[in-house]
């Protein structure tokens, strides 16, 4: 077995890190301690390429708290950082007040907030706090596409939407278009820039929960449990597509690359109009992607791409896709993430890492991701 040889860049890649967050502005600042000791060099995108050694710190989604918490700690430990945002979520208004949360509740629960209602939330970045960062001279923002959207990747039926519990996911009303009637069919789910997306058969769903309405909806879901529900729905659907057939479909592979292209050139020219300066880095949702992400990518003008690979990003020849790995939250945070980076600094030692623990490297395969 070989491995790549030389230093490695590593990548580090944090979401929301406001109060009560799994990164809390403790954990954030602990690990800002531990890069600003380290000996590494902080990099921005543009430095990332040529840098003989060094680290990239990046913030997905460009939650607010990038603006209220982060930036102050950035500032103190003089590091640098990229927020990759999705676009449709930033907002208007003045900058907020720095160190107070600037929204209620947790990440999640605002990620399906904003989901449904497919515009700005006030849980993420305003684009006068996006230009406020920026004037730091510290952090870059770039994209994390437009929509961030979830759709479904097949079509053999998975469960059934029964209510918030296992098997249920914020991207729901991504995927079936707003539709969060109970009893509605569940199937494989992928980001939409990584597959054609599967679109299911209205009639289907109809049927689904129409028969679930008719019994009582949440209640006979209450009271027959769970598992027998979805039995019987699963019944139900066999019998729909027995008697009549199926009417979903899955995209061409020229409908996926218009939709791809169109929500690229959405993000990256809103970027460029409300902060100037090219913005052709993209993070790819949830880290998932194909070779045809990275040939649409390529064809959209994205100078580089971003994944959850934990792999090794060669220091000095840094290729089209750069891996990036998260720094957890854990008790003895500091002691974790110095040995991380010691990992990954190394081509050789990240290669064995991943090896020894089944992490895939950086070879460009399709992968399901998280």
């Amino acid at each position: 077995m070989g491995f790549t040889m030389g230093p490695s860049i590593p990548v580090l890649v944090h979401h929301s890190v406001g109060p009560g967050e799994n990164a809390d502005p403790g954990v954030l600042e602990a690990h800002l301690r531990v890069l600003s000791r380290s000996g590494l060099p902080s990099l921005s995108t543009g430095e990332l390429g040529d840098a003989p050694k060094g680290f990239l710190l990046t913030f997905d989604d460009g939650f607010a708290d990038a603006w209220t918490h982060a930036a102050p700690l950035l500032e103190r430990y003089g590091v640098k950082a990229v927020v990759f945002a999705i676009v449709s979520r930033l907002g208007e208004g003045d900058p907020r007040p720095q160190g107070v949360k600037p929204f209620e509740g947790r990440a999640t629960a605002a990620l399906a907030a904003a989901s449904q209602a497919r515009g700005p939330h006030p849980a993420f970045l305003r684009w006068s706090e996006a230009l406020a960062l920026e004037a730091t001279g510290r952090v870059e923002i770039h994209s994390h596409s437009y929509e961030h959207r979830m759709g479904w990747s097949g079509d053999e039926i998975r469960g059934f939407h029964l209510g918030a519990g296992r098997g249920e996911h914020w991207s729901l009303s991504q995927s079936t278009g707003g539709d969060t009637r109970l009893g509605i069919p569940l199937y494989a789910r992928r980001s939409a820039l990584a597959c054609r997306l599967y679109f299911d058969d209205p009639g289907l769903r109809d049927a689904l929960a129409g028969w679930l309405a008719e019994r009582g909806g949440a209640e006979y879901v209450a009271g027959r449990g769970r598992e027998a529900v979805t039995t019987e729905l699963a019944e139900v659907a066999q019998q729909y597509r027995t008697a009549r057939g199926t009417f979903g479909r899955f995209e061409t592979d020229g409908e996926r690359e218009a939709r791809t292209l169109e929500d690229l050139a959405r993000a990256r020219e809103a970027l460029e109009a409300r902060l100037g300066g090219r913005r052709n880095e993209l993070c790819l949702p949830w880290g998932h992607y194909d070779e045809r992400t990275l040939e649409h990518a390529r064809k959209a003008g994205i100078r580089r791409v971003y994944t959850t690979g934990r792999g090794y990003n060669p220091a000095g020849r840094i290729g089209y896709l750069v891996q990036r790995f998260a720094p957890l939250r854990r008790e003895n945070r500091e002691r974790w993430l110095r040995s991380r980076l010691w990992i990954y600094r190394s081509c050789l030692r990240a290669g064995l890492y991943g090896a020894l623990y089944g992490i895939r490297l950086s070879a460009p395969r399709q992968r399901v991701g998280t």
